[in-house]
């Protein structure tokens, strides 16, 4: 059994092929590499009862916007907090939503959401009362005092070895 094709028929074959081919290529979910510093936590805490509020280095609290439908409608720019997973919550421990999916603080400094989707700051963080600019440092508002004063108490331990050393060598005068 012979087939005789001519050239516009094979030509119209090998697109209808090419065409078959390329669909189902496009529609294949391509693999991710996703880096390892998307999937670790900013920080991780023992403590799974308290809250951070995150702040901007400059101490001004980043908010986000909340809309409460019950008992009676609210919108209003509520104050943010991470919790020991590094996952953002309001005070009540009620989790920051972007399209239904919670939004976490990675190690690599960026705000994604399960999937590792990085998301924009502005679109959910405000700052006064203006979205927050792309890769604004954020920190956390209790490790900073912490941190300061830790830093002030070691200061103060060395002033009162210095006053101790000073004091020392003017009673053996």
């Amino acid at each position: 059994m012979k087939f005789k094709l001519s050239l516009r028929d094979t030509a119209i074959l090998v697109a209808a092929l090419s065409a078959i081919i390329m669909a189902f290529y496009l529609t294949q979910e391509k693999a991710n590499v996703i880096d390892p510093r998307k999937t670790l936590p900013m920080v991780v805490f023992e403590d799974k009862d308290k809250l951070w509020q995150v702040v901007t280095y400059s101490g001004e609290p980043v908010t986000a916007f909340s809309i409460e439908v019950f008992p009676k409608y609210e919108e209003s720019l509520k104050k943010v907090y991470i919790n020991y997973r590094s996952q953002f919550v309001f005070h009540d421990g009620t989790p920051i939503l972007l399209d239904s999916e919670p939004l976490f603080w990675n190690r690599a400094g960026e705000i994604v959401d399960y999937n590792y989707n990085y998301i924009n700051e502005g679109l959910v963080f405000f700052v006064g009362n203006k979205g927050m600019k792309p890769r604004t440092a954020m920190t956390l508002k209790t490790l900073k005092e912490d941190l300061r004063n830790n830093v002030l108490k070691e200061e103060d331990i060395l002033r009162n070895k210095q006053i101790s050393q000073i004091a020392g060598k003017g009673k053996s005068r």
